[in-house]
């Protein structure tokens, strides 16, 4: 990955490069519809810091909403971006569509503050319609098909899904994915920019860090399943347990080590009690956000399991093909198009086979973090949203990423 560096720098690459020439960069844009900086939730919010922190460093005034229940520090500035505190709703079904009207509320009473508006998730319904009457030009990422998810009430599965339909027939489009490019294309005939995601720059650990955290956590090198994943059945974390236990890998002396566990819900329940019966052989373990250690558990791993089988382009995934040697993901469009040729794939019913057959499968961890480097770059994603920004997509010279512009 190329380093980041305040201007100049001499990688700097075409598309930002003339818009600096021309001025144009000193424009002003939002990004709305996240839970704001510094990013610790999800994707999204990981998507809008590195982007930001390209933007700005090149000149560009960046404001990022933030929802303000959610920091209990609220600087005005976050490294070189304005932050824009929204109330939101402490009430999480009610959070994204209460904070997207407050947003919207803003845009509108000061309209003239901006060039262009970047929104994050079709949920921000509400905000993404009044952004719509200020006049300001602006695209939406539409995030996954956030309908198909278990966890979700049928009402709100039909205000996600009306909601996407809306925002198709009205709005240009980011998709993360080009698969997801497709179902919008099919489903409600619109058109998308496709503009994947990137991966974070690896920190260094030392040998010494590395067996602390490895002894930690109760595992030993390439002798470990592995699951960083929010507790959710969308993302299979029981399954993938079950699966490794039915494998019978554990005789072998391998573990199965899931991390994410955030509170008691009744499908987090069935995990924890299927690590009780199994003793020290299926872990299960808090979210962390510490770098040093998901990169030691990911690079130490046997195989990396992706399960999550809603959406588009997962940054969790991303980011254990940087270090994994293996990946065994669930066979959907999304996984095939992320991981081509190199992955392994499972179904829930074969999962216990799948296991073992991944095991036994060739380290492909050079080839994995070859195709990261080739295709999902924060560089070249900031430049495609500076080029969406400007208008000027042709000055974009990377067709992985928009595809000529629409898809």
């Amino acid at each position: 990955m190329r380093p980041r560096q305040l201007l100049p720098r001499a990688h700097l690459t075409n598309c930002r490069l003339l818009l600096i020439i021309s001025g144009v960069v000193r424009m002003k844009i939002a990004f709305c519809g996240t839970r704001g900086l510094p990013a610790k939730y999800g994707g999204f919010e990981t998507a809008v810091q590195e982007i930001t922190s390209r933007l700005a460093a090149d000149g560009v005034e960046c404001e990022v909403f933030c929802r303000g229940h959610m920091y209990k520090q609220q600087p005005a500035a976050y490294e070189g971006r304005t932050l824009v505190y929204v109330p939101g709703s402490t009430n999480r079904s009610l959070d994204t569509f209460v904070s997207s009207i407050q947003t919207g509320l803003h845009l509108l009473s000061n309209r003239k503050q901006y060039d262009y508006v970047f929104w994050f998730n079709n949920a921000n319904l509400p905000g993404i319609l009044m952004t719509l009457f200020t006049g300001i030009p602006m695209s939406v990422n539409t995030d996954g098909l956030e309908w198909r998810r278990p966890k979700w009430s049928l009402p709100f599965k039909l205000y996600y899904f009306g909601a996407s339909a809306i925002i198709a027939k009205l709005c240009n489009l980011i998709s993360d994915s080009r698969e997801l490019s497709i179902y919008y294309r099919k489903r409600f005939g619109a058109s998308s920019v496709f503009i994947p995601y990137g991966v974070p720059q690896l920190p260094q650990v030392s040998s010494v860090r590395a067996a602390e955290i490895l002894k930690q956590y109760g595992v030993e090198p390439g002798k470990y399943s592995l699951q960083i994943t929010r507790i959710e059945a969308d993302n299979l974390p029981v399954e993938a347990a079950e699966g490794f236990v039915d494998s019978g890998l554990s005789r072998e002396g391998y573990k199965h080590l899931v991390i994410g566990y955030s509170h008691d819900t009744p499908y987090s329940l069935r995990l924890k009690e299927l690590a009780a019966r199994h003793g020290e052989h299926v872990l299960v373990c808090k979210a962390v956000y510490d770098a040093d250690v998901v990169t030691v558990l990911r690079r130490y791993c046997a195989l990396y399991i992706h399960g999550n089988s809603v959406g588009g382009t997962n940054p969790a995934l991303l980011e254990a093909m940087q270090l994994c040697p293996r990946v065994l993901a669930i066979d959907t469009p999304f996984s095939r198009e992320t991981l081509g040729e190199l992955g392994e794939f499972f179904t829930v019913g074969t999962l216990a086979s799948d296991f073992r057959r991944t095991i036994a499968a060739s380290d492909h961890s050079k080839q994995l973090r070859q195709r990261i480097e080739q295709l999902y770059d924060w560089d070249a994603v900031a430049d495609a949203y500076v080029a969406l920004a400007t208008g000027n997509t042709m000055a974009v010279k990377q067709p992985s990423l928009l595809n000529s512009g629409k898809v």
